[in-house]
């Protein structure tokens, strides 16, 4: 028994030490894998003067105004009893003007859970792709690009003539994510 409970604590530490949590009033600041996933996880406490169940309700508004409302952008799902939705949904993303002065844009499509843990509200962002739209001008980069591939430290380390591109949208895929974060505070009041 005790084998067992040995390996599983070493099968879990190496999860805790890649993940990301942003707390409370924290912004993403790295981009962080989780069993080989971009994902990003923003936890902040829950209204400890409602209950539980309003806290969900709290949270299911938010997923219907920001991902509920226009189809062919995005989708949301909702689990009243285990009290999480699951969205899926897209943006352009303007770069950052690169070295040339040019701001490229990429279509961003990503998936985020919601849910209810305890007494903490949990987002977690992943399936983080991005859509090249000058992919067939461009044939140095795929029409779909994995977030895996393209914006994790490992990425951002590699010395080509795509280095610049790829921190410009690490850079601009930070930013958007920081302003859900901080839209999500806003909802629950902090």
């Amino acid at each position: 028994m005790k084998k067992y409970l040995l390996y599983i604590v070493f099968i879990l530490f190496p999860i805790a030490g890649f993940a990301q949590v942003v707390r409370q009033g924290d912004s993403f600041v790295e981009v962080s894998e989780i069993e080989g996933k971009v994902t990003f996880l923003k936890e902040i406490a829950s209204k400890n003067s409602v209950s539980q169940d309003a806290n969900y309700k709290i949270l299911k508004d938010w997923a219907i105004i920001n991902y509920g409302k226009d189809p062919f952008i995005s989708s949301v799902r909702h689990d009243t009893q285990n009290k999480e939705f699951i969205a899926k949904s897209r943006i352009e993303l303007l770069l950052p003007a690169n070295s040339k002065g040019v701001r490229e844009k990429m279509i961003m499509r990503y998936r985020i859970n919601g849910f209810i843990f305890q007494d903490k509200c949990v987002l977690e962002i992943t399936g983080i792709s991005y859509l090249y739209e000058n992919a067939k001008n461009d044939k140095l980069l795929p029409r779909v690009i994995r977030a895996e591939d393209f914006i994790t430290d490992k990425a951002i380390e590699v010395d080509d003539n795509l280095k610049e591109f790829r921190v410009n949208t690490r850079k601009s895929t930070l930013f958007f994510l920081n302003q859900i974060a901080e839209d999500f505070e806003r909802k629950f009041g902090y």
